[in-house]
């Protein structure tokens, strides 16, 4: 066994991301981390458009990406459920809670990734799409939380309904905003849909 492969074992000996608290601090600070770290990247805290909603459903608007949800939080529930199948395939013998810390964690790094300048320039610059300027810190949060809603339906229910919940999200948003993985994929790779 290589150094690494012997660290997760040794974590669970001691006790420490077995017990509730540890689980619970090691989220937080999965949270805290990305938070600060879209801080220092210069990302609003708010809305700079003056108002702070929890729901923003005009991909066009000056809240777009920038309140709590949106038409895109549902692509980062279908994330989650993503993140879940993977993990629970690659790794079926752990535990929920270090499921869950791996998406968390997952998660992090792409709401960081997806606030840097070369992300938001692809992203807003994409042949139809609608303008992106990156994500206000209270989105990205609310990302998150997302993220963790697609890993508990992912949990919870049966392959048929997983596959049902994507299908119906990403037509949602396609026929409600004409985006979503699909279109978005299309129009990242220069098809004009």
């Amino acid at each position: 066994m290589t150094h690494t492969t012997n660290a997760v074992p040794a974590l669970r000996a001691r006790g420490w991301l077995s017990s509730a608290a540890g689980q619970t601090a090691v989220g937080l600070a999965i949270v805290l981390a990305m938070a600060s770290w879209l801080d220092v990247m210069g990302r609003p805290m708010l809305c700079e458009c003056g108002t702070v909603a929890w729901w923003d459903g005009d991909p066009r608007s000056p809240g777009a990406s920038q309140q709590f949800a949106d038409w895109f939080s549902a692509l980062h529930v279908m994330f989650g459920m993503a993140l879940f199948t993977f993990l629970d395939r690659m790794r079926p013998n752990w535990p929920t809670a270090w499921k869950l810390l791996a998406t968390l964690a997952s998660s992090a790094v792409w709401e960081i990734a997806e606030n840097t300048p070369m992300i938001i320039a692809m992203f807003g610059q994409a042949e139809g799409a609608p303008a992106y300027e990156g994500d206000s810190i209270l989105n990205a949060l609310g990302d998150t939380l997302f993220v963790v809603a697609g890993f508990f339906v992912c949990r919870a229910t049966s392959w048929p309904v997983r596959i049902a919940v994507a299908v119906a999200l990403e037509a949602a948003i396609a026929f409600a905003i004409s985006d979503g993985f699909v279109l978005g994929t299309l129009r990242l790779v220069g098809i004009t849909v």
